[in-house]
Order: C-alpha cells, then sequence, then structure tokens
C-alpha cells in the first residue's frame, strides 16, 4: 500500500501549477522562429518542468508499508559430548547423524530455515569430543541467538547426563523442544572413582588427608584394591568390600607431606571382569606442598580483650602461624627466647621498649621482624612510641583519652575494602584514642582518620607506611575487641571484622615484588582443554614497562619431556598462550635479555585432565521427557527415527509477516531527476533545432 504525503499543505501543488503555467506564459508569449504549435509543445514543457521543480519544495513523500515474510527456523541441537559414546558406538552414532541431515534437507525443501549445534557451536561437522556436558548452556545460546525471531521448533539429541550448569529445565524457552533419547537408563556392571576429597595446600612435614569415594554398580560383595599413587610408586594401598549397588562408599589415606611444591598423587581402583568402562578406575589429585606458614607474633606487656579479638581474625586464615607472648608471664619470656625470632609479622601491643622483660631480646625481635603492628595505649611511653615508630608523632597535652569513631579514607589505596566494610566503621563503637597533637610523617597513608561527632579530623587512628622492604602501620586506639561483638550483633557473624584485620595482616606480610622480569601463569591450574596463558612484564631501572623484549618459555613435565616457546612482548598484548599439553605437573623457565643480563623466572604450573565424561553413564531420560512436555514438544526413542521423520515431515512451515514502514521522498527518486532531464534536454533540442539560442 502506497501513499502520496506532505511536509506542508497540498494546496501548494496547486500554487506550483500555477507557478508553472505563469513562467512558461511569460517565456513563450512571443513567437519564435517556429510554428505555433511548436511553441505550444515548448510552453508545455516549460510549464510542467517549472511545475515540478516547485512541487520538489513543497516535499512530497511516498509512504509504503512493506511487508515481508520470515520462515521459521528449526534448530538441532546435538549434544556431542564424550558421554554420548558410551552408550552407543560411533558407527551407529554416524547413521543416526546421516538421517538427521536428510531430516534436515526436508525441512528445508519444506520451507524451513534449518541449522545444526553442537555444545561447541554451530557446525556442519559433529565429532563426539567435548569434555563437559552443559546443556542449558546449550539452549540458552538458541533462545538468545533467536530472539525476536520466527523459531518453529529445536530437536535436542542427548543422553541427558549434564556436567556443568543447571538443568534444562528449571529455564524457560520461547519455543517448543522435541527430545531425540540416547543412552541407556539401566545401570551397566562398573566400578568408578566417583571423587577425590583433599586440600590444596599442604604444609611439609605435616600429614594431610586424602578421602576416596568408590561408586559400585553390580559388584557386591566383591574386595578392589585402591591403590595411591606418585611418581609411579604404590605408597598406600587399602583393600575395600563392594556393598550395595549405587552407593559410595569412602576410603581414606593420611599422607606425609614430604616434598614442596606441586606433588601430583594417582588414585587407581583394580579392575573386575566385564566393567563398562576402565576409564573411571582411575583419577589424579593434584596438592601443593609449601615449606611453611607466615609467622606473626603478637608481643604485650599484659593480657588485654584486643589481643583475643586479633588472635581470633588471623587464625581464620589457615596460611598463618600465630604465636602471642604475654612478657608479664615468665613462661612466655622463656618460650620467645627459644623461639627463632625471624617472624614474618610482629604485632606489638602497647609495647614499644624492653621495659623489664630484657632489652636484649626485644631488640633482637625488633631487628629481625619483616614487618609491624604498632598499637598505642595506656601502657606506652610517649617518648619511647615516637622514638619507636617513623609513622606518627604524638603530643599527649592531656591524660584523658577521647572516645572517637573511625572514619575510612576513600582515598586510601594500599588495598581495597569491601564496601560494606567501609560502610561499616560508621556503626562501630567508639574506641579511645590519646587526647593530643598528631603528626603524621609525610609518606605515610591513612587508612582510618578519627572522627568527632559528625566531624572527621586529620588526626589518624590507622596509618602505614613502606620503609625500603620493611612496612608498618600504627593504630592509636584500643577497644577494637567491641568491633568485634558488633559486627556479630548487626550480621551475625565476624566477617567484616575480620576483613579488617586480615586484610592488615595480609599487606604488612606480603613482600613486594621489585623483579624487573616478571613471567607467571594467570592462574595456577588449567584443565587440558583450556588454554595456558602466561602474562608477561618487563621494567627498566625506573620500573617502566617496556616492550619488544624477546622472551624464551621453557616447559617441562614429570617425564622430562621439553617444550619450547618464544615470543615477543608489545604494547597491545602481553600475554603468551600455549594450548595441547596433556595432564601433569610442568615446571617452566621463562629468560629474556635485560641491560646486557639473562634474567629468568621459574615456576609450576598443573594441567588436570578433565574427567567429567566419566563420572555417570546412565542416561537420564526423565529428564528429557520433563523438558519436552513444559515447552509443548515430544520425546523419541532412537529406535523412533522413522516416527520423528514422520513428525518432521509434517510440520507445516508458518512464516511471520513483518510489516515496515517506508518513507521515501520523491526528491530521492532516481527517475524524478530522469524526467526533470528529460524535459530540459528536449526543450533544449527543440529550441536549438528550430533557430532559438
Amino acid at each position: 500500500m502506497k501513499e502520496l504525503i506532505f511536509d506542508n499543505h497540498p494546496l501548494f501543488l496547486i500554487v506550483c501549477l500555477v507557478v508553472g503555467a505563469a513562467y512558461a506564459l511569460i517565456q513563450y508569449q512571443k513567437k519564435g522562429p517556429w510554428s505555433k504549435s511548436m511553441n505550444l509543445a515548448l510552453l508545455i514543457i516549460r510549464g510542467v518542468l517549472v511545475s515540478l521543480i516547485c512541487a520538489l519544495l513543497v516535499s512530497p513523500i511516498i509512504r509504503q508499508i512493506i511487508n515481508e515474510t520470515e520462515a521459521p527456523a528449526f534448530v538441532i541441537a546435538v549434544d556431542n559430548s564424550k558421554s554420548m559414546l558410551n552408550s552407543a558406538d560411533s558407527t551407529a552414532l554416524g547413521e543416526l547423524i546421516e538421517e538427521l541431515k536428510s531430516n534436515q534437507k526436508r525441512l528445508g525443501t519444506a520451507g524451513f530455515e534449518t541449522e545444526f549445534r553442537t555444545l561447541s557451536g554451530i557446525t556442519s561437522e559433529i565429532r563426539f569430543n567435548e569434555q563437559r556436558t552443559d546443556l542449558s548452556e546449550l539452549l540458552e545460546g538458541i533462545q538468545s541467538d533467536y530472539e525476536g525471531r520466527n523459531i518453529a521448533g529445536v530437536l535436542l539429541v542427548s543422553d541427558g547426563m549434564y556436567n556443568s550448569g543447571i538443568s534444562p529445565t528449571f529455564s524457560e524457552y520461547g519455543f517448543p523442544i522435541s527430545t531425540l533419547l540416547i543412552g541407556d537408563t539401566i545401570p551397566k556392571a562398573d566400578i568408578s572413582i566417583h571423587s577425590i576429597l583433599f586440600n590444596r595446600l599442604a604444609y611439609q612435614g605435616n600429614k594431610f588427608p586424602v578421602v576416596i569415594n568408590i561408586l559400585n554398580e553390580g559388584y557386591v560383595g566383591e574386595q578392589i584394591d585402591v591403590n595411591l599413587m606418585q611418581n609411579g610408586q604404590r605408597i598406600a594401598q587399602q583393600k575395600l568390600t563392594l556393598t550395595r549397588s549405587g552407593e559410595l562408599q569412602e576410603v581414606k589415606f593420611l599422607v606425609d607431606a614430604k616434598e614442596s611444591g606441586f606433588q601430583k598423587y594417582e588414585v587407581v581402583v583394580s579392575r573386575k571382569e566385564n566393567e563398562l568402562t576402565y576409564s573411571n578406575n582411575y583419577k589424579s589429585a593434584f596438592i601443593e606442598v609449601v615449606e611453611g606458614k607466615e609467622t606473626i607474633a603478637l608481643l604485650a606487656g599484659a593480657p588485654h580483650p584486643d589481643i583475643k579479638a586479633l588472635r581470633s581474625a588471623i587464625q581464620t586464615n589457615s596460611n598463618y602461624e600465630f604465636e602471642s607472648y604475654i612478657l608479664s608471664n615468665p613462661k612466655d619470656v622463656e618460650r620467645l627466647k627459644n623461639s627463632p625470632k625471624n617472624f614474618d609479622l610482629v604485632i606489638y601491643h602497647e609495647l614499644t621498649d624492653a621495659q623489664r622483660f630484657g632489652q636484649a631480646l626485644f631488640q633482637e625481635v625488633v631487628d629481625k621482624e619483616e614487618a609491624a603492628l604498632i598499637f598505642f595505649g595506656p601502657q606506652v611511653n610517649v617518648k619511647r612510641f615516637n622514638d619507636f615508630n617513623e609513622i606518627v608523632k604524638v603530643s599527649i597535652t592531656s591524660d584523658d583519652y577521647d572516645k572517637i569513631i573511625a572514619a575510612f579514607n576513600p582515598a586510601f589505596g594500599n588495598f581495597k575494602l569491601s564496601e560494606e566494610l567501609q560502610s561499616s566503621f560508621d556503626q562501630f563503637p567508639p574506641i579511645s584514642v590519646p587526647f593530643g597533637n598528631y603528626q603524621l610523617e609525610s609518606e605515610a597513608s591513612t587508612l582510618l582518620y578519627q572522627r568527632v561527632g559528625n566531624i572527621t579530623t586529620s588526626r589518624p587512628l590507622l596509618s602505614i607506611k613502606a620503609n625500603g622492604d620493611k612496612k608498618r602501620a600504627v593504630f592509636l586506639g584500643q577497644g577494637l575487641w567491641k568491633w568485634k561483638l558488633t559486627d556479630y550483633a548487626n550480621n551475625g557473624n565476624n566477617n567484616l571484622f575480620n576483613e579488617l584485620v586480615s586484610k592488615l595482616v595480609q599487606y604488612l606480610s606480603t613482600k613486594d615484588d621489585k623483579r624487573k622480569f616478571r613471567v607467571y601463569p594467570i592462574k595456577n591450574e588449567f584443565s587440558n582443554t583450556e588454554d595456558i596463558v602466561f602474562e608477561t612484564e618487563v621494567y627498566n631501572d625506573l620500573y617502566e614497562e617496556v616492550y619488544d623484549q624477546k622472551i624464551d618459555l621453557i616447559l617441562k613435565n614429570e617425564k622430562n619431556e621439553t617444550f619450547q616457546y618464544d615470543y615477543i612482548t608489545n604494547p597491545n598484548n602481553t600475554r603468551y598462550v600455549i594450548n595441547g599439553l596433556k595432564d601433569g605437573i610442568y615446571s617452566y623457565v621463562a629468560s629474556t635479555e635485560l641491560n646486557g643480563k639473562r634474567e629468568e623466572v621459574k615456576g609450576e604450573i598443573i594441567v588436570k585432565e578433565l574427567q567429567l565424561e566419566n563420572q555417570n553413564y546412565k542416561a537420564d531420560f526423565a529428564m528429557l521427557r520433563k523438558l519436552a512436555s513444559q515447552t509443548g514438544g515430544k520425546s523419541y526413542k532412537a529406535t523412533e527415527l522413522s516416527e520423528l521423520s514422520n513428525y518432521i515431515e509434517n510440520k507445516e512451515p508458518q512464516g511471520v509477516i513483518h510489516s515496515r514502514e517506508q518513507l521515501l521522498p520523491f526528491i530521492n527518486l532516481e527517475w524524478i531527476l530522469i524526467l526533470l532531464l528529460i524535459f530540459v534536454s528536449t526543450e533544449w533540442f527543440l529550441r536549438k533545432y528550430h533557430g532559438s539560442y
């Protein structure tokens, strides 16, 4: 349907006709060197030409409605995970796919737009090699791609076993999903390692547990050997008598953490005849054994509730070994004397000198400290406090103590606190600080200021300073234990208080990396299906990042197989990607030439085999039937391919008509320009031919 509309009133067209006629009459009122009929013809041509040009100034527009029919789409979604091969051989699956391709052609002939889609995306060639199954991701991807389009339905070809994401029945879809059921719902005789439970981190010299869950189907009453292996050697073995089918049984080993670094442990279960597969009789676990925990010592002259609050927060992190020494207790003094005294962090709680506990012992701790957290309090001598710390100088003008609220400094950038914690300082109860003047060192940074009433002062409450490789912090109040209690009263836990203490301790105890050449993986563990990514940083003497450096990277696995790579850094990409590595522990050495000197970086990564598809071999037809039912589709077994073909052949394509409005100004029409040129050219030719111009 077409319609002519105008920007101005249509009556202007009459004016245009009058203008054209008047212009032509004036032009041709005198007879030229041609006949009367020729003069009339030229008058008409000029009148039409001028009227047409004038009409274009009125801006006429053609408005038309264009109807377009969108053909319906039909998607054949195939679960191409490895588990599909567990209940059907590759030949049978190949024949099934060929039959589905024939159905795809029939749909295309009937007027459908069709495509095959797998877990790895749109494809025409289907290989059953995916090592994980996320059916919800597959279907939601189709829904996202076809949003707002005419999709007639989806055929999902699957065994119903998913090991990633959520059940597809939990989502809503805007199209019917029919399901083709592959596999067998009857459990096959098999013994499998269902899972291995272990701590990812163990400390050298300690023992750590490894718990194995064994799943048995069909071998009730039989006995198997469960072996724990390391470096090809059996380090432990237990015998297990299998009980009821489908029941998980637990085997527990206690292992010595002897060597530091990443350690690979393999669990191997002895085989039985007629098992469905032996691929799930083996599973590996990777554990990092570290040389020792970071040691944190708290020195105090007397017991205080703040000490207990600090202890509980620090001990939430298993990487820390915390010891407190109350130096008014002779046993603690003796214990401190016998300790190595090379602590990663020392907390001085209202203690800045030896007092009566022994100057030599105190000085030894100070000299060996890596970092310090100093608490001010009534027991502290102000002069000694000022001499002991280089962060803030306190001048007390009264023996009184102020009650202040902590105020977070949003400009603090040494580390980040959660927004919830930042807003919680207002809710924490007041704490006591000395009444006086404070002089903060210029290089110190303040995390918390003192707030009196509604006024946030410039007086620090918690300040930090890094002096070379040593970091120190000063807390100028007492009463932290009240914050801990308030946090629990408000939130039912101590997460916010623990966050404050943990991040402060972590910052102080972490050594700054001053190396000019750094190569490190973006994470320590990768699956064998992932890209292994190394990040690279190279700095000059001013610690400005530099590029165009040739990096040599060598990886070596447990079998001493070597893999060599090299690359050049650039500002747009400082990462290097490796793929195709088999599972195992790899040591790496990265090197480059920097200022005439060969720099090296060493480390380790873990590549783990993804064994998700070996966990379960029992098809889940119930889930597939439920999915089809709740979306308005149908379910078919693999033996019902003829019925599926009839279902597909009988589908009638129902196109969707999309209407859109098109506005086309006359002045944009090519034929208008051509018409004007014809009129102008014709008039010019006739006048020229008959003796004018």
